[in-house]
């Protein structure tokens, strides 16, 4: 623990009197304060009051190779002094943009023909670019009645207008007008199948629902369906083995564009560079952040493929530009963070240690928690997991307090471990640079809360 910092309370009081907090009840917050980070060094964080805790969720899935990584600090300084930034716009360019695109395109499969990158500074922005360029792909080939975005329940794509209308879990939906210009179709949540089936005797109807909301919609109507890899926000709902195969088939059998958010998947979270490459995904568009930066500057990408791109650059009438544009797209700064953090994930072989040691996380979780009686599920690809809280195992009753888990992730954080509560689980995204020994701290501390939990969920 180190020490205190001398003006905790004149930040504290600050904080509180003036700085808004997403997701956050404004009176608790006032009431309670909030919580000062100072500090941070590899997996591990530092609270102004002195604590030290691990970073068991790097920050919001995003910080893939640790804190207080200089490589980055560095590169971004020199580009600072540089050339800190300037537009993108019209015939406008520059370096690091430009270096990182060719990086990002390399590392993706050649397959799949993505070739064309537009970086901004978050996911929300990246999959609101994608929504665009595939009402105008659908347009300029004759067909501006295809503007609809198909998402799935429980998904988490933002929380701008059009993202945040994507997102399929409804709180994100208050105070924003609904309109038909997006419809919703199931989730691959196996351990809680809407069609009360099971895998692999199921026909994969949660894919085949896709086919189902496309001809409710209309399929002249329907632009493109926007998935993740793996549902992180909704649950870490992870897809079975053939279900991206479907799904591609009946987005070529309507004509109806793949958006892919790998937001939170890129990057190697899953133990490869890109989800896409775990599922033998070939999207039309990838939505990108988080792990393109590690969060050490805002930074995503809207990348294309090639016949989007190919479409809008021979089908446009000349004299209409892209009226797509962002004050801080490609920005020079935040490129030349993304180019070292990139860097960094290739030179440690990240990607493989996410494998490896994803897999003991999976292991170790399973072993700990496997026979517990609040227990239904354990479940995760990568460094990416979750525990889910049942009342009773064979009805798969959820638990009958929405705060359980997050008072499970209250318990644990008092003990020196960040996990999040994602609805009904408790959740790990650590770092990339986690290692087995480091599992074992994270786990160990959720073995210490554990048996509370247990007490307080079966005896209400």
């Amino acid at each position: 623990m180190s020490q205190p910092s001398a003006n905790l309370d004149e930040i504290l009081r600050l904080d509180r009197a003036h700085v808004i907090h997403p997701i956050t009840e404004f009176r608790k917050q006032e009431k309670y304060g909030s919580k000062i980070f100072v500090g941070g060094r590899g997996i591990e964080l530092q609270l102004a009051d002195g604590r030290t805790l691990i970073d068991g969720f790097s920050g919001l899935f995003n910080i893939c190779v640790g804190h207080g990584r200089s490589e980055i600090a560095e590169a971004v300084a020199v580009q600072m002094r540089q050339l800190a930034y300037y537009p993108s716009f019209w015939d406008f360019g520059n370096e690091p943009a430009a270096r990182l695109a060719e990086k990002v395109i390399g590392l993706l499969p050649r397959d799949r023909h993505l070739n064309h990158v537009l970086f901004h500074s978050g996911g929300s922005e990246a999959n609101e670019a994608n929504f665009k360029f595939a009402r105008m792909y659908h347009a300029l080939r004759g067909r501006p009645g295809k503007v609809k975005m198909l998402s799935r329940r429980w998904a988490f794509h933002g929380a701008t207008r059009g993202a945040g209308t994507a997102t399929g879990i409804l709180a994100y939906h208050a105070f924003i007008e609904q309109d038909a210009s997006h419809a919703y179709f199931s989730p691959p949540y196996c351990y809680r199948c809407e069609f009360a089936k099971s895998y692999p005797g199921c026909n994969l109807d949660c894919a085949g629902d896709l086919a189902a909301a496309i001809e409710r919609e209309g399929a002249e109507s329907v632009a493109a369906v926007i998935i993740e890899p793996v549902m992180g926000t909704g649950g870490v709902l992870v897809p079975p083995p053939d279900y991206f195969a479907r799904i591609q088939e009946i987005c070529r059998r309507y004509d109806v564009l793949l958006i892919l958010d790998e937001v939170v998947t890129g990057f190697g979270r899953t133990g490869k560079w890109f989800g896409m490459q775990q599922w033998d995904i070939k999207p039309d568009l990838v939505s990108f952040a988080k792990g393109i930066s590690s969060g050490y500057l805002p930074l995503s990408a809207s990348v294309i493929s090639d016949r989007i791109y190919e479409t809008i650059r021979d089908e446009m009438p000349d004299g209409i530009p892209l009226m797509f544009g962002l004050t801080y797209n490609n920005h020079p700064t935040c490129c030349a963070a993304g180019l070292a953090n990139i860097a960094i994930i290739e030179r440690e072989g990240l990607v493989d240690n996410a494998r490896a040691v994803g897999g003991y996380l999976l292991e170790r979780l399973r072993h700990a928690f496997g026979k517990s009686p609040i227990v239904g599920e354990i479940r995760g690809c990568g460094l990416l997991a979750a525990v889910e809280i049942v009342r009773d195992q064979q009805t798969k009753e959820p638990f009958p307090n929405i705060e359980d888990p997050h008072h499970i992730v209250a318990a644990a954080f008092q003990r020196g471990l960040i996990a999040r509560a994602l609805f009904q689980c408790v959740a790990l995204a650590p770092p990339l640079i986690s290692t087995k020994a480091d599992i074992d701290r994270m786990v160990g501390i959720l073995q210490e809360v554990w048996p509370a939990a247990e007490r307080s969920i079966l005896s209400s």
